[in-house]
């Protein structure tokens, strides 16, 4: 098995209605099988803000596939993909770094997604995006990013 962490992790649609992170991480590890490394627990877990957030975003956004990012790898706290299009240079792709409180802004990589590009690099490797794929970077409070979002 690799020993890499991944980078992201998937948060199907059911967590707005029982929010089990472990039950989550478990089935990645089923589906993935030998193919990355493990998702630990303390990598991806969230705070109470952090999941409102994602209730509201799957909840409101049924285009949007919601990815925890790895918090020990500085590529954001979340990535939602817009899976309106079928062809994935089409997709695009939000990198969100929530801060409560703050106003919205839009681009310009700060510390906290340094790494950015290697999360979705990774979600190219899925066969999710494409290298072309638009990617937008959102920093602020979880209400500003979920309107921008359209939710």
């Amino acid at each position: 098995m690799s020993t890499t962490d991944p980078f992201t992790l998937r948060l199907p649609g059911w967590l707005c209605d029982s929010f089990d992170l472990a039950r989550v991480i478990a089935n990645e590890h089923r589906s993935r099988g030998r193919t990355t490394g493990v998702c630990r627990f303390d990598k991806f877990e969230m705070r109470s803000h952090e999941r409102a957030f994602v209730k509201a975003v799957l909840a409101r956004r049924s285009n949007l596939w919601l990815f925890r990012t790895n918090q020990r790898r500085s590529c954001g706290d979340f990535i939602a993909i817009d899976m309106s299009s079928s062809r994935r240079v089409d997709r695009r792709a939000y990198v969100m770094e929530l801060k409560t409180g703050d106003p919205l802004v839009t681009g310009g990589a700060r510390l906290q997604c340094a790494q950015y590009r290697v999360a979705v690099n990774e979600l190219v490797a899925r066969d999710l995006l494409a290298d072309g794929s638009p990617v937008e970077l959102l920093y602020g409070d979880n209400a500003a990013v979920l309107t921008h979002l359209g939710g």
